[in-house]
């Protein structure tokens, strides 16, 4: 075989180049992601459009059916499903499994833009969500306490959420069972017929006095200054000191509070009020990396003293799960090996042969993780099975190669080069042809029809 004779020739060159490899492969498996599963973008989207107030038939009509319109003109959509609620609609679009996923984002984005101003007012607000196996949670906390919960969202916001979402890695970070206080308004009707106020004018009132906006600009020898009009409430008291008409205020007429918002879903743990926090990490992110900071960034919020009397915890870290599949496929890979050691030592009875095919499956992992490193991959519980199933077609070329060595260098002891290359002869071709044979079953998943199984 040229290879080997080329080998053989520059023994200095081919230790050279393997010391390389090997190093390259090391410094690549520290550098490697680790996650559970592959992250695979899936060729479809998720749109959601909010209308507070409405009805699913007002859904239906207003919000539905143009943006299935819009939907349909779009090329490669395999399916489209919608459905009406109360307060929203949720459409689903599939395309086909060779559509680019950013691609059809795009144009999904500028149709639904092209539409907004079709919609009502109020349901101009479009959240889209694309489907991919690494949008899980990579941390699920729960916190809960003796005392309410529901209006603490502020001290969450600042004392956990924020530290959280700065850490490195981390997408998006989701709290639930708590919402931000809000202004609530409670007219007494007697107080409003009193003072000739009609509900929609006071309605368009409130809209109009929070706004903020920019007037323009002033220039003035040689200065030039920025008009912006402060027309933002401040506090609660200005709210309720809103002018309505001459002499009539807000709160002649209504009861102006800040409050909790009623919560339609609600969690809770031990009997307890709970509030759920939810972190997706971003792509490309390290899961064990960041997850780590996320439980650091968690354990340093418990010991702040606005966390006393609260209890912290973790109900769900990627982490662990990956720690322990990788642990145990590592595990499984170590007996393997030690078993296929004493397997080859008890037929071969020879040790520094059996070394030679032992040290070979290490050597291997190495390249690999290298050259996952490059080509992109991540190591996960997929690729980690894809190299123990490999490991197994190694170990049974290297049984067949170095056992014909083996026997070769006994005919001709004086001879080992001519008896390496003769024995690699032998036995090449038809090691070969074995390869080949295995890993040809896998073509027709690499090149046919793309699917789910194809992609993974």
């Amino acid at each position: 075989m040229l290879h080997t004779q080329v080998a053989l020739a520059r023994p200095v060159t081919t230790v050279m180049a393997a010391l390389a490899l090997l190093a390259v492969g090391l410094i690549s498996g520290k550098l490697l992601r680790l996650e559970a599963m592959p992250d695979i973008s899936f060729p479809g989207m998720q749109i959601i459009v909010p209308y507070a107030g409405s009805t699913p038939e007002e859904m239906e009509e207003l919000v539905v059916r143009p943006v299935e319109e819009a939907l349909a003109t779009l090329s490669g959509i395999k399916e489209i499903r919608a459905s009406a609620q109360s307060d929203q609609a949720t459409f689903t679009v599939l395309f086909d499994w060779d559509r680019d996923v950013d691609a059809a984002a795009f144009e999904v984005r500028t149709k639904l833009d092209s539409i907004r101003p079709q919609l009502p007012v109020g349901a101009d607000r479009l959240l889209m969500f694309a489907f991919s196996s690494g949008d899980q949670p990579l941390a699920q906390i729960r916190i809960s306490s003796d005392r309410d919960l529901t209006d603490q969202y502020e001290m969450l916001e600042k004392y956990l959420k924020r530290p959280v979402e700065r850490i490195e890695g981390v997408a998006r970070v989701e709290l639930a069972g708590v919402q931000p206080r809000e202004v609530r308004i409670l007219v007494d009707p007697s107080r409003l017929a009193a003072y000739s106020i009609d509900v929609r004018k006071l309605r368009a009132i409130l809209e109009s006095s929070n706004f903020s906006v920019s007037a323009g600009e002033i220039t003035e020898n040689h200065s030039r200054f920025t008009v912006r009009p402060i027309g933002e409430f401040g506090s609660i008291d200005d709210v309720r000191n809103l002018l309505l008409a001459p002499g009539v205020r807000l709160s002649d007429i209504a009861e102006v509070e800040m409050v909790a918002p009623e919560l339609t879903v609600g969690r809770r743990i031990d009997g307890r009020r709970a509030v759920g926090i939810d972190v997706y990490k971003s792509t490309q992110a390290n899961v064990i990396d960041v997850a780590d900071r996320v439980i650091e960034a968690v354990d340093n919020a418990q010991n702040l003293p606005q966390f006393q009397g609260i209890q912290v915890l973790i109900a769900g870290n990627q982490a662990d799960s990956i720690r322990q599949s990788l642990s145990e496929l590592r595990k499984a890979g170590l007996i393997g090996a030690a078993l296929s050691f004493f397997m080859l030592l008890f037929f071969l009875r020879h040790l520094p042969t059996t070394l030679i095919v032992s040290l070979a499956v290490p050597a291997s992992l190495l390249v690999t993780l290298g050259a996952m490193y490059f080509l992109g991959f991540s190591l996960n519980i997929l690729t980690m099975m894809g190299m123990l199933l490999a490991v197994g077609m190694l170990v049974d070329n290297s049984v067949v190669i170095t056992e014909s060595i083996f026997r070769h260098r006994q005919l001709n002891p004086g001879r080992p080069l001519e008896a390496t290359l003769a024995g690699v002869k032998e036995v090449g071709v038809a090691t070969l042809a074995g390869t080949f044979s295995t890993t040809i079953v896998f073509l027709p998943l690499v090149f046919g029809e793309k699917n789910e199984m194809s992609i993974f």
